[in-house]
């Protein structure tokens, strides 16, 4: 653990916080003082006190560089009590979550990010602490985050001792090092050390390789691919084909839009037609094959209004875009209370729910009902809340859409340990979990897309 803390540095009353020398050639004054002054507490109140409007050209660009080191000592100090908490999270039965990741649960919920951007915190931590040259560097303001996790990036593959040494030779120059040039001293580093190090890096970047989606704008998403080198150029020679076969006399497309469009019609054909490169079926998931889901309410299917749909995996989308997705579609009907918004309950006395109760969670859900949680609903476990009584059976019905939720392995897992508790909130369908801390957060159920329904005091329409 990283002890030493420059926030306990307090200033001279000379205003000479250090004694030193100012790096940048700055005279006594304002700017000096900023530049001269530990981040922690004492730097935020010198800063906190200044008028912008009343300050002079250095003193401005001392500010700026003032935050900067504060932001860096926050981020350590934050990646402390992140190493803190994880030591505090026991290991759970197997299968049950590590310890990372049930402190990455936590955070993730407090701080409303993604589960991955929690674990990235968490890793974080756990890399400064074991590198506590580099975690003093970050809380004393001389290098900021990117420049530490450059430092700290596994896929230079340097054994420890090697990388501190190299942490040591690197430090005392990288505040005047862009972010490119460090990465390239670093790698230098690690050739010099394993002639045979590039053909090792392909190998490990080889394995990370992936597809990733992540919404646009305006019903637009990116696809990314982390592709070999050559097998990506096989791809843009196949679109730049596939591309130029399909212009025809009048067609206003550009290049662009044509290698997209023929990107777009290979996963398409397949995925209507239900199979693979092979000619196999795709697999069937959650008792569906592979589909779009797009929910819209049916007064804006009939064009009655302009409610936005929801298209899941993306999240909304405009009326006439989900009315074009609906055209060509298998309908399924969502009944719900004309008040609430509510999917009406549906309901079996089985552990495992029928095809049309099963479906009708997924479309209600879109996603895991954890706080934040990203995973496709088609991709959780239907989760009973409360849980299922098998000696209740022959009496009870156990299974309905209100003791029914998708949840992702890992946050099924995590109520499965009693990590986290979650219960239904009666009165509005909500997921309400509880921390181990005793945080308490909500997940809002998410009510099918349409018009809302008019007060019942509204006056008629004449």
């Amino acid at each position: 653990m990283v002890n030493d803390d420059p926030a306990d540095r307090q200033p001279d009353p000379d205003g000479d916080p250090d004694g030193g020398q100012s790096r940048f050639g700055l005279n006594p004054g304002p700017a000096r003082d900023l530049e001269l002054t530990a981040p922690g507490p004492a730097l935020a109140r010198r800063l906190a006190a200044l008028s912008p409007a009343g300050l002079d050209d250095a003193t401005v660009v001392e500010s700026i560089a003032g935050y900067e080191r504060l932001i860096a000592w926050a981020t350590a100090a934050q990646a402390r009590l992140t190493t803190e908490l994880l030591a505090r999270r026991t290991p759970a039965p197997k299968p049950g979550p590590h310890p990372e990741v049930l402190a990455a649960f936590e955070i993730q919920a407090r701080l409303g990010i993604t589960r991955y951007g929690a674990e990235a915190k968490v890793g974080y931590a756990m890399q400064l602490d074991d590198y506590p040259e580099v975690a003093d560097a970050l809380s004393r303001g001389e290098i900021d985050t990117a420049k530490s996790k450059i430092l700290l990036d596994p896929i230079y593959g340097l054994p420890a001792k090697k990388l501190r040494a190299l942490h040591g030779r690197l430090l005392p120059s990288a505040a005047t090092l862009t972010g490119p040039q460090l990465r390239d001293r670093m790698r230098r580093a690690a050739l010099a050390h394993d002639p045979d190090h590039a053909a090792k890096r392909h190998t490990t970047a080889y394995a990370e390789r992936t597809v990733t989606v992540e919404p646009a704008y305006d019903g637009m998403s990116w696809v990314s691919a982390l592709l070999r080198c050559d097998d990506a150029e096989a791809t843009r020679i196949y679109l730049e084909h596939l591309a130029a076969a399909a212009q025809t006399p009048g067609d206003t497309r550009s290049a662009d839009q044509r290698r997209a469009d023929a990107f777009r019609d290979l996963f398409r054909t397949l995925l209507d037609r239900g199979m693979d490169l092979d000619g196999a079926d795709l697999p069937i998931l959650a008792r569906r094959r592979p589909h779009l889901q797009v929910t819209i309410g049916a007064g804006t299917l009939l064009g009655l209004d302009e409610a936005p749909g929801l298209l899941a995996g993306y999240g909304p989308i405009p009326a006439d875009l989900a009315r074009e997705i609906a055209q060509d579609a298998t309908w399924q009907a969502l009944i719900t209370d004309a008040t609430t918004g509510e999917v009406v309950a549906l309901g079996t006395k089985a552990y495992r729910p029928g095809a049309v109760l099963a479906q009708t969670v997924l479309a209600r859900d879109v996603t895991c009902t954890f706080v934040g949680c990203r995973v496709p609903a088609w991709r959780c476990d239907l989760d009973h809340t409360p849980e299922y009584d098998p000696a209740k059976t022959a009496t009870e019905v156990q299974t309905r859409l209100d003791t029914l939720y998708s949840r992702c392995r890992s946050h099924h897992g995590a109520k499965t340990i009693k990590a986290w508790h979650t219960h239904r909130d009666p009165a509005t369908g909500d997921s309400i979990w509880t921390a181990p801390t005793g945080h308490t957060y909500r997940r809002k159920v998410n009510k099918p897309p349409g018009a809302a329904p008019p007060p019942p005091e509204d006056p008629p329409p004449f």
